[in-house]
C-alpha cells in the first residue's frame, strides 16, 4: 500500500504529491526505487506518472518504492548550489534533490513523456546486464546524472535512469527494468550504503563524534546553541569513561562568567541566561560551587510576577523558547537551592502559556498560530527539563505531565514514516528539520526512561533516533537545521527560512543532547 509522502513545496505554497511504500523506510532489503516525473504541470506527464505508479503498485511485495510528480522547468540544472529551501527560481529543485537523497534509493527512475521510447542510463554503466537495457545518459547538469556523479548536498552516488515513453508503452517498459531488477539483483546505492551505516551506530558513538566538534566555544553574548552543547560534553563524559574528561577545558572556556565585566550582558535575554544551562552540571564535575552561583545568579534574572504574567525577560506572549529558557535554569536552579519559588515560577509559566492548541500541538507564541516544527521542540524540552526536577508530590504535576503527554502523542501523529518532523507541522511537504527531532526525540527518551511518558512512545522515539542519525556524518555534519527564528507574522516566513548544512551549532547541540539521552533509554531498556 502507498502513503502519502510528500516530496515538497511549490514556489506558491502548494504541497507537492509523493508516495511511498510502507516497507520502503523499514531496514528490508528488498530493491528501493525512487519514480520521479518532472513535468506536472504538461497532461501526458500526469497522466504517464499515474500509469507508472499502478505498474509499480503491483510490485509492492517484490520492491520498495517512493513517487513523486513534480514540475521542474527544463532548464533547471543540478545539483542545487544553496537555496534550500527558499529560491525564488525553483525552490521545487531543492525539495526534490533533498528527498531523493536523504531516501537514498538504489535506483532512481525519471519518467517524460515522449513518441519515441528510450532509456538513458548513468552511473549504471559498468553493469552489464543494465547496458542492455539503455544508452549512456549524456546530459551534465541533469537530474539523472549529478545524482549518479555524487555531486553537491549527498551522502552518495545514486544510479538512475531517464525513461522517455508514451503511455501506452509505459507499463511495458516499467515492467521490464523491474523484472530485470528482481531477476538480477541490484546493488544498494553508495548513498543507501552510507546511511546504513550512520543508522548502525549507536547513540554513544553518535554522542562521541558530535563532543569532539561541538561545545568548545561560548560567544558573546552568550545562547543556549552553544551552551546545550557544553552541557553535552559534560554528560557525555558521564556515559563513556574513554571520552577525555571535559571539565577543565570547559572551565577554561566559560571563566569570564565569574567576573562582573564578563557576565555583564550575558544574561539580557532567555537565550543568554540558557546559555549557562550547563553550569550546576561543571559544577558538580569540578566540586567548585562557583559554578552553581552562577546558575543561581543567571536563574536570579527572572523576575517574580503573579500567575498570569509572563515574567521578565521571558516574551509577553508566551514563546515556545522561553518555556525552555524558564523550566531549563529554574528547575536547577531549585534542585541546588531546595528555594520553591523557582518551581512556582516555572511551573505558572508552562500552566499559563495557553498556546496549546485543541490538537495538542503549540503555537509559536499566543500572537503568532503557527505549528513551527523547532517550536514545538521547544515546547517538549520544556516539560522533560521541568518535570526532570519538579517534586513527586507537586499538586500540579500530573496536570502538567496530561499536557505533555497530549502534545507527544500529537507529535506521533504528525511524525513522518523515516522518523522525523518537518518545519511546519501540520503543512505537509515542508522539509525535514533536523533540531525539531532532536528535541522532541530528548523529550520522548527521557520521559519514557523517567516514566511519565507511556512505552506506547518507544516506536516514534526509535523512528526519530534512526532519522536523526541519518542526518549527522561521521565529520559531525549536519543535514537542514532551521536557521534562528523569531516569531514570524505570516506562514510564508517559516516556510522561507534557511536550513543549514554542514556544521551548525544549533543543532550539533540538540544532536548531542539527544544522543546522550537516547543511551541513558537504551541502557535502561536493557537492564529491564
Amino acid at each position: 500500500m502507498n502513503s502519502n509522502y510528500p516530496s515538497g513545496v511549490t514556489l506558491n505554497e502548494q504541497t507537492i504529491e509523493g508516495y511511498a511504500t510502507e516497507n520502503y523506510h523499514s531496514r528490508s532489503v528488498m530493491p528501493r526505487i525512487a519514480l520521479v516525473c518532472t513535468n506536472a504541470s504538461v497532461k501526458p506527464n500526469a497522466d504517464l506518472f499515474t500509469e507508472a505508479l499502478k505498474t509499480l503498485t503491483a510490485y509492492v511485495n517484490e520492491i520498495a518504492y517512493i513517487a513523486t510528480n513534480v514540475d521542474i522547468p527544463d532548464h533547471i540544472s543540478y545539483p542545487p548550489k544553496g537555496g534550500f529551501f527558499f529560491d525564488t527560481e525553483c525552490q521545487e529543485s531543492r525539495y526534490l534533490w533533498r528527498w531523493i537523497t536523504m531516501a537514498a534509493p538504489d535506483l532512481v527512475i525519471e519518467i517524460k513523456s515522449g513518441l519515441q521510447n528510450t532509456v538513458e542510463i548513468s552511473g549504471l554503466e559498468s553493469k552489464i546486464d543494465f547496458t542492455k537495457i539503455g544508452t549512456p545518459l549524456e546530459k551534465p547538469g541533469s537530474l539523472i546524472q549529478s545524482l549518479a556523479s555524487g555531486d553537491g548536498q549527498t551522502p552518495g552516488k545514486i544510479p538512475g535512469m531517464t525513461i522517455t515513453s508514451s503511455i501506452s508503452d509505459i507499463k511495458d517498459s516499467l515492467t521490464k527494468i523491474v523484472e530485470h531488477i528482481l531477476d538480477k539483483g541490484i546493488e544498494r546505492s553508495l548513498a543507501g550504503q552510507e546511511l546504513a551505516k550512520r543508522a548502525e551506530r549507536s547513540p554513544l558513538e553518535v554522542a562521541c563524534i558530535l563532543g569532539n566538534t561541538y561545545g568548545f566555544k561560548l560567544d558573546e553574548p552568550i545562547n543556549y546553541i552553544q551552551g546545550v552543547a557544553i552541557s553535552g560534553r559534560l554528560r557525555l563524559k558521564k556515559l563513556d569513561s574513554s571520552y577525555k574528561d571535559p571539565s577543565a577545558n570547559i572551565s577554561d572556556l566559560v571563566s569570564f562568567l565569574k567576573t562582573e565585566d564578563g557576565y555583564e550582558g550575558n544574561d539580557g535575554a532567555g537565550p543568554n541566561i540558557a546559555g549557562m544551562c550547563w553550569a550546576d552540571e561543571l559544577g558538580q564535575d569540578t566540586g567548585d560551587d562557583s559554578w552553581n552561583d552562577l546558575l543561581v545568579k543567571a536563574a536570579n534574572t527572572y523576575e517574580k510576577v503573579p500567575r498570569g504574567r509572563s515574567p521578565n525577560p521571558c516574551h509577553p506572549d508566551f514563546g515556545c523558547e522561553d518555556m525552555f529558557y524558564i523550566a531549563t535554569m529554574l528547575g536547577r536552579a531549585f534542585n541546588f537551592t531546595g528555594d520553591t519559588e523557582y518551581i512556582e515560577s516555572y511551573v505558572n509559566f508552562l500552566l499559563e502559556t495557553k498556546t496549546q492548541q485543541p490538537n495538542g500541538l503549540f503555537w509559536h507564541c499566543r500572537s503568532t498560530p503557527y505549528f513551527w516544527g523547532r517550536g514545538n521542540g521547544f515546547a517538549a524540552l520544556a516539560f522533560a527539563e521541568g518535570l526532570e526536577y519538579l517534586p513527586e508530590h507537586h499538586p500540579e504535576r500530573d496536570k502538567l505531565i496530561e499536557m505533555h503527554e497530549k502534545h507527544m502523542n500529537a507529535m506521533r501523529s504528525h511524525q513522518l514514516p523515516n522518523g522525523m518532523w518537518t518545519q511546519l507541522l501540520d503543512f505537509p511537504g515542508t522539509y525535514q528539520e533536523l533540531s525539531a527531532t532532536c528535541m522532541t526525540g530528548y523529550a520522548l527518551a527521557k520521559g519514557i526512561r523517567k516514566g511519565w511518558l507511556p512505552k506506547t512512545l518507544l516506536e516514534s522515539v526509535h523512528l526519530a533516533w534512526e532519522g536523526c542519525s541519518k542526518r549527522i556524518s561521521n565529520k559531525a555534519d549536519l543535514v537542514d537545521v532551521c536557521t534562528g527564528t523569531g516569531f514570524q507574522a505570516k506562514k510564508s516566513d517559516y516556510l522561507y527560512r534557511a536550513a543549514e548544512y554542514g556544521y551548525d551549532d544549533r543543532g550539533g547541540s540538540m544532536a548531542i543532547w539527544f544522543a546522550t539521552e537516547m543511551e541513558l533509554l537504551n541502557r535502561h531498556l536493557n537492564t529491564k
